[in-house]
């Protein structure tokens, strides 16, 4: 037993020593943005850590790249502007000593093209200006005007527009960006954000009287935490903590919003943005922890990178504070956690995707071909080229295999274009034929039918079960067409069983159809991915649910209606279910989505036809008055309602006690 335990001991340390596991990967995922699909997915590295540089920072804040690809850091720890090469050298640090060009805690720098230095000087309450050299020139205090009395001038972000007009965003500032001219002087204030109304805010409207209003907090606007400027002018604002809606917004020069308040993907712990010289916006956001890219119009592209605040590895932030984009398109981000300098490098699919979608936003569909087939040599699981490939087929006016392409990425409007192509040429080339087949169908159903009443009449009468079956077959049009009096002929005739269960199983065929034969420009699903159970249970139990929940109701109310009664009129209103989805069905793979009104229209109007199926079947089964019929039915749904909630409650009470003796097993078991 001692050699055992000695031979077990020897065993576990050689284990203990033996080297973990390495995984050759990036510390983070990489995903794009299926806007098709409306899902994140993985896809491999668009972006990659190059260079980390932190020797010469304390605590950088802020952060630009110059036209010439230098890096201005604005490290607040150190009262400095560090200059740093492209390759991550340092190049000079500026602010004096002392006197006029000391500063005192910046907390933001904007570089103009011409190499004038601004800094939001935050200690100093000022903007403080050196030329490219780093020799103080100027400084812009407070300017002086009646609206700012009673403000406080304490800088954190700004930016210079090519008219030297300086946008100055102020801690904790409500009314928005701060405008300055050259001269100093106040210009008013710009792209202020728009106060959060709450629900709780509109109670207390309703509610409160105006002395009781003037005594609450007002709601204000949300301050913008930071400023950046593209080539075209425009100035995009960041506001951290925000709640989606305009966290970044796209601002002209009048101050109109071309993202139009809108929500962006991973939009909702905003740090800071950039936009590159194509165009493409850039953020980071505390929320999902994310470096985020999106196109021009705030599409989100792509998402990398990853946070954490006790890191100490490669390529993952710690607390960012601040990005920006160089003219290779590489990314530069502060991070004042690691006091350090990160810079992320576009991968060899990462040109070849960028390069694709640039070509491609601009229309440019046959230059960006190539691209998109690099990309595809490379993930043909991107969805992104099957779009941007579909595009560019159908550019070339090869609409087969641009249908192909445009399904595979499930964008149903170009596939509509492709199809309506496709279609217009099938039926010039067809048109006589296709009329003669429809003249031809008429034709023969003509004879059919004669030849039918031919036979009907020559043959034995049926029998009278034969003939009951067949009325009762036949009702399933009436009732449709006059349902008063089809469900008053129902009301006194007992249906025979397997005609019921022969409607119930041809509404289910019909479903089943709808499911999996309805055209892709209306349900543009993977049809592997279908789950048909799931599909039927909400198909079937409303129906069965609404039989149960109407017969007790109608009972309790003094109908007269039988459950039996309940039943044949339940399935009985289901016609126009039948009548239309088979017509629906078959337009639904005909037309493009310009004609879809047609197809939209039928499904309103079965469902329509439905609805004062079941109204009027209530009303005749059970002997209601119109008015008292409205009341059960609303009764009705209530009880369906309850009964589902019952449901869920036994059944998340059973399966608990399920797992509960299924646990007590396998503790015994194992």
């Amino acid at each position: 037993m001692k050699r055992f335990l000695i031979l077990l001991l020897l065993v576990a340390a050689a284990m203990s020593v033996v080297p973990a596991t390495i995984y050759a990967e990036l510390p983070y995922r990489t995903q794009y943005y299926d806007k098709n699909l409306g899902q994140w997915l993985r896809v491999q590295p668009i972006y990659t850590p190059a260079e980390a540089h932190g020797t010469h920072l304390n605590e950088p804040v802020d952060l630009q790249v110059g036209v010439d690809d230098k890096v201005y850091v604005a490290d607040k720890g150190d009262n400095a502007i560090v200059v740093l090469s492209n390759d991550g050298e340092l190049l000079q640090k500026i602010g004096d000593k002392d006197g006029s060009g000391q500063l005192s805690a910046p907390e933001g720098v904007f570089v103009t093209p011409e190499g004038i230095i601004y800094v939001a000087d935050s200690g100093n309450q000022r903007i403080a200006v050196f030329d490219k050299a780093g020799k103080f020139i100027r400084e812009y205090k407070k300017p002086k005007s009646s609206f700012l009395v009673n403000e406080h001038f304490v800088p954190i972000k700004l930016v210079v527009d090519r008219r030297g007009v300086m946008y100055i965003a102020l801690n904790s500032a409500y009314q928005g960006l701060l405008r300055m001219d050259q001269a100093g002087e106040f210009m008013g204030y710009f792209g202020a954000n728009k106060a959060q109304q709450t629900v709780l805010n509109w109670l207390k409207k309703l509610i409160l009287n105006k002395e009781q209003l003037a005594k609450e907090l007002a709601s204000l606007p949300r301050p913008i935490t930071n400023i950046a400027l593209d080539n075209d002018g425009f100035i995009y604002t960041a506001t951290a903590a925000g709640n989606g809606p305009g966290a970044i917004r796209k601002l002209n020069a009048g101050g109109v919003d071309a993202f139009k308040n809108m929500t962006l993907n991973h939009g909702f712990g905003i740090i800071d943005v950039a936009i590159d010289q194509n165009g493409f916006l850039y953020n980071i956001d505390n929320d999902s922890r994310k470096i985020n890219i999106y196109d021009r119009y705030g599409a989100a592209l792509f998402a990398f990178g990853s946070m954490d605040n006790e890191t100490q590895q490669y390529g993952v932030l710690g607390f960012p504070t601040s990005i920006g984009i160089d003219s290779k398109f590489a990314v530069w981000i502060s991070d004042s956690r690691t006091k350090t300098i990160h810079k992320f490098v576009r991968t060899e699919f990462g040109v070849d995707v960028m390069n694709a979608i640039t070509l491609y936003m601009d229309g440019k569909y046959e230059q960006s071909k190539p691209f998109w087939e690099k990309v595809y040599a490379r993930n043909d699981m991107y969805n992104g080229t099957f779009e941007g490939l579909g595009k560019a087929y159908l550019h070339e006016n090869n609409n087969h295999e641009a249908l192909s392409f445009l399904k595979a990425a499930f964008d149903i409007k170009g596939y509509s274009k492709a199809y309506w192509q496709i279609r217009l040429d099938w039926l010039q080339s067809h048109i006589i034929g296709l009329v003669g087949a429809l003249a031809g169908l008429f034709i023969l159903w003509k004879i059919a039918r004669l030849a039918f009443r031919k036979l009907a009449a020559a043959r034995r009468p049926l029998s009278v079960y034969w003939q009951r079956s067949w009325s009762d077959l036949r009702n399933l049009g009436y009732v449709m067409l006059h349902p008063y009096h089809g469900f008053y002929r129902l009301k006194e005739a007992r249906v025979t069983p397997w005609i019921i269960i022969l409607i119930l199983i041809s509404v289910l065929l019909v479903k089943l159809a709808t499911i999996y034969y309805t055209g892709f420009l209306f349900h543009p699903v993977e049809l592997a991915n279908i789950n048909v159970y799931s599909n039927l249970r909400l198909f079937v139990l409303p129906w069965v649910t609404w039989i149960i929940a109407n017969y007790l109701v109608c009972s309790v109310k003094d109908g007269e209606g039988k459950f039996r009664e309940v039943i044949q009129g339940s399935t009985y209103a289901l016609a126009p279910y039948l009548f239309f989805s088979i017509p629906t069905l078959i337009l639904s793979n005909i037309v493009t989505l310009d004609e879809r009104v047609i197809v939209d229209s039928l499904g309103t109007i079965m469902y329509l036809w439905m609805a004062v199926m079941f109204i009027v079947m209530t009303q005749v089964i059970h002997n209601f008055d119109f008015v008292e019929t409205l009341k059960n039915i609303a009764i009705t749904v209530f009880a369906i309602g309850t009964i589902w909630l019952f449901a869920f409650i036994v059944f998340g009470l059973s399966y608990n006690l399920y797992d509960f003796f299924y646990q007590l097993y396998r503790e015994v078991t194992f």
